[in-house]
């Protein structure tokens, strides 16, 4: 991965072989405590595996392993560790969603510790589909007692921010909430206590006085900027809506049979909002280091030979030390029209600590990923970020692809990185009123008040969105409302509201006037500037890790002829629903989910 000089990037020093597994030299002495007051030192800008990968035949034979075996794989470089007594070996799944550090930081030690605080491993499909795949064996009672009793995880996100009380929470640790969708069309900006949030480590305290921005890379001299130095140049304002590239995973998973949607958070439709971020151009900054933006950008220059990509390397880190990083295609940023910015308000106040304090990057019309918090340096290269949370978790891969082969990444990376990660984002739309279970009154109704977003994806408007009461039977146009800014043809980087009554038929009607329950599925389709329409259901667009899901999002409502007043549909454990308006498994990772 591209780097800059005098990384800030941390590695625990204690640890056994080359990487992060954490001490168990004898089980027998106090407890292992991580990582709490541990000692770091500086290390380059990776954390190396710590032996080859070998994958781990499902079917090898099982056996008891004592607890001084665990310790000498151990220390031989294997990542093993242990859950209610069976023993697993996981070296080679480098494909973990938050990297190998995180798997390195629980070698040798029992996961129920970690998983105390990381809950959303408790849907039984991580266990059941993932982790089964490298149990090797199992402990004595005793034994597995001992291992439970003395490893102790002392949470390391203590310090971030607390969650937002107009959210959704997700995952806990680290913080990931999705807004209530049915309240995303109470106004076209999203209040920033709505706004989704998205996290990947844990937060940075950074003091404004001592931010720095440094540009460097390809045909641009090195140059620092500090906060204060950001605000002299141009401001601007970018209304732009932000979706994350796994909004609706949960449509996917177990959509599959037997295959669940791989990879947190399982977001279930409220990862999407629209705020007014305000900031200085990057393609300014660029100018400002040397690049000649308007020669490149109307082609009267070439541009640096191996300016492919802007890389983008966050502030904020893992428990391991490992900064975010991301990268985008170079010519969106000298791209007078594509409007990327480095952000240091949204919605005309300080960008709060959860969405990015104090500086961002908007890459708008892109992948939420693109759009990294926390900037601490842009770097013009000749290759995207080659990060965990580059490929390994936002890339399409085909629909045929085993989900082994995604665990196992390094292993099946050569194939796997053919599939290029997500930058423009499709089109989408989904209905936010009524909601999935709700119940409308009425042996005299004759309409029914449907409302809802939709974006374009990629700076394209949205030509039309039509929308349905039978499940996609028939549909009729939907209105769309007036945007409250005006972007012009592929920058339009806001959404579209829609709103219609939708006429019931005669023979809804007719059922109503005999007193019975009329059962009804609203769903919409947008068309966006490009003509391209969401699909009807995910069929050919599933894919493993849950990305890009935009197939019609699907809303069971009934028209009860005896009821007074409308009613909501069950909240139960989280607002959100699916399309269809069912989870297929137990949803949320806290507490059961059961109907009310």
């Amino acid at each position: 991965m591209w780097a800059r000089q005098a990384s800030k990037r941390w590695i625990a020093s204690v640890g056994v072989g080359s990487g992060l597994a954490y001490q168990v030299s004898s089980l027998e002495e106090k407890p292992v405590v991580v990582p709490k007051n541990v000692p770091f030192k500086k290390e380059g800008t990776s954390i190396a595996p710590t032996s080859t990968p070998v994958a781990i035949s499902p079917k090898t034979e099982l056996k008891r392993f004592t607890l001084q075996d665990i310790t000498d794989m151990v220390e031989k470089g294997r990542i093993v560790v242990g859950l209610k007594g069976k023993v697993y070996d996981i070296t080679s799944f480098s494909g973990h969603p938050g990297g190998t550090g995180r798997l390195e930081m629980a070698a040798g030690n029992d996961l129920e510790a970690f998983w105390s605080i990381y809950t959303q491993h408790n849907r039984g499909h991580v266990v059941d589909n993932v982790l089964v795949n490298y149990e090797i064996g199992t402990l004595s009672p005793e034994d597995a007692e001992k291992l439970r009793l003395k490893t102790v995880f002392d949470n390391p996100y203590v310090h971030d921010p607390p969650p937002k009380k107009d959210l959704l929470t997700n995952t806990r640790y680290p913080y990931n909430a999705e807004a209530k969708l049915r309240e995303l069309t109470n106004s076209y900006i999203t209040p920033i206590s709505r706004h989704f949030v998205r996290n990947h480590g844990l937060v940075p305290d950074i003091d404004p006085k001592d931010y720095t921005l440094t540009i460097g890379g390809l045909g641009v001299k090195e140059t620092v900027f500090t906060l204060e130095q950001l605000k002299t140049f141009p401001r601007v304002d970018v209304t732009s809506v932000i979706q994350c590239n796994g909004n609706r995973r949960e449509d996917y998973h177990f959509e599959k049979e037997g295959v669940p949607a791989f990879g947190p958070p399982h977001w279930v439709c409220g990862a999407i909002g629209c705020a007014t971020w305000t900031g200085v151009r990057l393609r300014d900054l660029l100018a400002s280091a040397g690049m000649d933006v308007d020669g490149i950008s109307t082609r009267r220059i070439l541009a640096p030979a191996g300016a492919q990509h802007i890389g983008l390397l966050a502030y904020d880190t893992d428990e391991c030390g490992n900064q975010y990083c991301c990268s985008f295609p170079f010519e969106k940023a000298v791209d007078p029209f594509g409007d990327v910015i480095v952000a240091y308000q949204m919605n005309g106040q300080d960008i709060p600590r959860q969405h990015g304090y104090p500086v961002r990057c908007i890459v708008p019309g892109n992948a939420g990923a693109r759009n990294c918090k926390f900037l601490e340096r842009v770097t013009v290269t000749d290759s995207p970020c080659s990060g965990d949370t580059n490929w390994k978790q936002y890339a399409v891969h085909a629909s045929d692809t085993p989900l082994q082969k995604l665990l196992d990444f390094n292993i099946h990376k050569k194939e796997l990185v053919k599939d290029p990660p997500v930058q423009e984002m499709p089109v989408q739309s989904m209905v936010s009123n009524p909601s999935a279970g709700d119940v409308l009154s009425g042996k005299d109704k004759k309409t029914v008040r449907v409302k809802g977003l939709a974006w374009g994806g990629g700076g394209h408007g949205i030509n039309r969105v039509d929308v349905s009461i039978d499940g996609g039977k028939t549909f009729t146009r939907a209105e769309m409302l007036e945007k409250e800014v005006n972007q012009r043809r592929k920058s339009e980087w806001g959404w579209v509201f829609f709103e219609k009554d939708v006429e019931l038929t005669d023979e809804m009607r007719a059922k109503l006037q005999k007193g019975e329950t009329v059962k009804l599925e609203v769903c919409s389709k947008a068309c966006n500037t490009a003509w391209n329409v969401q699909p009807e259901n995910p069929g050919p667009q599933w894919n493993p890790h849950g990305c890009c899901v935009n197939h019609w999002y699907r809303v069971p409502i009934e028209v009860d002829p005896n009821a007074t007043t409308d009613k909501r549909g069950c909240k139960g454990c989280f607002e959100n629903k699916p399309s269809g308006g069912v989870f297929k498994t137990d949803f949320h990772n806290m507490k059961p989910c059961r109907d009310c």
